[in-house]
């Protein structure tokens, strides 16, 4: 249910589907027969990944206010086995060039029509439940990045373990007891052994979940990476304009390709604040044994064969890592 303060003006979601999945590949062309990139599959009931993401999304803003991001060759996924019912724009990416102008893409569209937005940045390829207390979650975000303008709000999730696949949050001074903390610095998928010392030491996963004005971020990348910026400026004009293809053609072609997290976050650890998610399980399901852990801790029941998740490593090498579900 979506409560009446959620839609204030100013409030935009930016859901990122580009991504390729390639981790899950091999799973996927065992139980599909083809390659699907994961957010378009549906590993429990009918929606798929990218489904749920925009639900979450519409918890938190009017349906014309979600923004979602894919690649061109994506698009197919949209209409086939079913069409993919997605709320507000979509914007299909004409060349992979990372994940920063992934987001930069929709922020750029988001920002030509409010200047003042705010914006959620939402992967669509991560398991997040349960969706009540995510809002709620979400909600505070919002609030912190309207007391602290500059700053990146964060929502990262309590490791239950040493996890070198994830990117880690080294949080610093905590704003109250038990709640947003700000962050001293990220590191992109460590090594085990300086994964488990963040473990120890109460680092956090990051979960590229980001709260934040539009301009705070634009701002940031263009500290650090100005030519991205300014072929997203030039692109602004031409949205909604009938050169707007030819236009978003010109902005791609010969694009850097910047990392979102390693580009963007990592500079910005001194203007960022880390909000646990308490109460919520998160994971990147990014190998099929995390997918069939959570789907039997919560009672779900899987729509692909047991087979076809069977691991082609020892079942010790890839425990699976999720987030706790703390109390609330």
């Amino acid at each position: 249910m979506t409560c009446s303060k959620s839609r204030k003006p100013g409030r935009w979601a930016l859901v990122l589907s580009g991504g390729d999945g390639q981790r899950m590949q091999a799973f996927v062309q065992r139980w599909l027969g083809y390659p699907r990139p994961k957010q378009y599959c549906a590993f429990a009931g009918k929606r798929t990944m990218l489904e749920h993401t925009c639900r979450r999304a519409l918890d938190l803003v009017p349906p014309e206010r979600v923004v979602t991001v894919i690649n061109r060759d994506h698009r197919r996924y949209l209409r086939l086995p079913r069409r993919l019912r997605l709320p507000g724009k979509i914007l299909a990416q004409p060349e992979r060039r990372d994940t920063a102008p992934g987001v930069f893409l929709p922020l750029t569209y988001a920002l030509a029509r409010d200047p003042q937005a705010l914006v959620a940045i939402m992967p669509s390829d991560h398991f997040i439940h349960p969706r009540e207390r995510f809002r709620e979650l979400m909600e505070e975000a919002f609030a912190l990045a309207e007391r602290l303008p500059g700053q990146l709000v964060l929502l990262a999730a309590t490791p239950d373990r040493a996890e070198p696949d994830y990117g880690w949050i080294t949080p610093g001074t905590a704003l109250s007891p038990g709640g947003p903390r700000l962050v001293r610095g990220f590191r992109e998928k460590p090594p085990a052994a300086e994964a488990a010392a963040l473990h120890a030491a109460g680092g956090l996963w990051n979960t590229m979940i980001v709260v934040a004005r539009a301009q705070a971020l634009w701002d940031l990348a263009h500290a650090h990476h100005p030519e991205m910026t300014e072929r997203f400026a030039a692109l602004r004009w031409w949205l909604g304009r009938p050169e707007e293809d030819e236009a978003l053609e010109l902005a791609y072609r010969g694009m850097p390709s910047v990392n979102f997290s390693r580009g963007l976050l990592t500079p910005a650890a001194g203007w960022s604040v880390a909000l646990p998610m308490t109460g919520v399980h998160w994971s990147d399901w990014g190998r099929p044994e995390r997918i069939v852990e959570t789907l039997a801790e919560i009672g779900k029941t899987q729509t692909f064969p047991a087979a076809c998740a069977a691991s082609e490593k020892p079942a010790a090498a890839l425990l699976p890592a999720r987030s706790r579900l703390a109390a609330a």
